[in-house]
């Protein structure tokens, strides 16, 4: 039979054993609440700050807050997140992780300083905590654990996480290892937000560069354009009235963004081979015989030959090559059919069409756009893109979009 001091003991073990279980289980809530605040957090401050709140809503813990160690004259320990209905203990207060300072000696600045968890096991007895032990009264503060949060870079750690509970003895050693894990995953949890941070800026920096050089190459593009018209006045604004046309055209079929803008680029310098064309037959006021309509023609290869060798992030060379091909071979340089054509000759030589006929030539008068529209409907199908031709008629509707491109000067 067991003595009555063994019986005895019993009730007090199961107590023992009922009030570790109590303290194992207020940790695990808080980790729990802790990890989910991490993997939803985006910002190093939202956080640090749910963390805190997160630890702070569950059983005794009556204040949470992360310092951060500063690298000033005074090692000063910054609050970057605090929560709990204690949070009124650490307002106006001053931390250190100096050990020559006295505000070094507390739980924070220990922590810090030796890169070590340190724990008021009562504040009511502890030496280490005499400086704060009436403020920590009236606040209802009895027990305390200050694990350092690793910022994996220097060895030193970022700061330390403190967690203050309203009973004495809260944190044993299963608890100290749930929170010294939370304060890894907090480092852990900085040390990736901070990464994505640099990343994003990166990507953000790299979108501004290719925005500029875009521009560049755009007003590039556009002084090639000029340069030529200047050699042909008769036809000045034609290729910018031919990218115009050929955006629209490009909008009006679904086009992504990027591929209207080298549709552009392309239609800006399409006819930039009648460089290799003499001026006077450019301008003739009259029929061109056989031999100057194939010089003429040749602008097409000459263009290509001018823009194969730049580097454009889109095949402008073969656009340009292309824009004068038919669907029926009929075109030139190279009598490409149906598929061979790229999608975005296709549409050039629907918009070249239109502004060619609408517009004065030397050797004629506009046609008009009606006329214009007659002649690519009657080609439809056999010359040019049937899908192209459409996007163009429904450019007429409304307002009216291509009547007013063929009027800008």
């Amino acid at each position: 039979m067991k003595s009555k001091s063994q019986l005895a003991t019993i009730p007090s073990t199961k107590t023992a054993i009922r009030e570790e279980m109590e303290k194992r289980g207020w940790a695990l809530s808080a980790l729990s609440e802790a990890a989910a605040a991490l993997a939803r957090s985006n910002s190093t401050g939202i956080l640090i700050q749910e963390v805190c709140e997160a630890i702070a809503a569950q059983g005794p813990y009556v204040l949470a807050w992360v310092g951060c160690a500063e690298d000033d004259a005074f090692k000063t320990v910054k609050v970057v997140g605090v929560a709990g209905k204690a949070s009124g203990y650490i307002k106006d207060i001053v931390v250190s992780w100096s050990e020559s300072e006295l505000t070094g000696k507390g739980p924070g600045g220990s922590c810090i300083r030796n890169n070590k968890t340190s724990i008021i096991v009562d504040g009511e007895i502890d030496p280490g905590f005499i400086a704060w032990r009436e403020r920590a009264r009236t606040f209802g503060i009895r027990s305390v654990i200050s694990c350092p949060i690793p910022d994996g870079i220097t060895g030193m750690p970022f700061g330390a996480l403190l967690v203050y509970s309203k009973i004495p003895n809260t944190f044993g050693i299963a608890e100290v290892q749930l929170f010294e894990s939370l304060a890894k995953e907090i480092g852990f949890g900085l040390r990736s937000i901070e990464r994505q941070h640099k990343l994003d800026d990166q990507i953000h920096e790299k979108q501004l560069i290719q925005e500029r050089l875009a521009s560049s190459l755009r007003a590039t593009i556009e002084a090639m354009s000029k340069t030529m018209e200047w050699r042909d006045p008769y036809t000045a604004g034609h290729q910018k009235r031919v990218a115009m046309i050929s955006m629209a055209i490009a909008r009006m079929l679904g086009w992504e963004n990027e591929r209207i803008q080298a549709l552009y680029m392309a239609a800006m310098v399409h006819d930039i081979g009648k460089m290799a064309v003499p001026s006077e037959i450019l301008t003739k006021p009259s029929r061109l015989t056989d031999l100057e309509m194939q010089m003429v023609q040749g602008h097409v290869e000459a263009g290509y030959q001018i823009l194969k060798d730049i580097p454009f992030p889109w095949p402008i060379a073969e656009m340009v090559h292309q824009h004068h091909e038919r669907l029926d071979g009929s075109g030139y340089p190279n009598k490409l059919k149906g598929d061979q054509i790229c999608e975005e000759a296709k549409v050039l030589a629907v918009a070249d069409t239109i502004e060619a006929m609408a517009t004065h030539r030397p050797y004629r008068p506009a046609k008009g756009l009606v006329a214009a529209m007659e002649e690519i409907k009657a080609e439809a199908g056999q010359k040019l893109d049937p899908k192209v031709v459409d996007a163009a008629y429904q450019l007429l509707e409304g307002d009216n979009e291509l009547q007013k491109i063929i009027d800008t000067q």
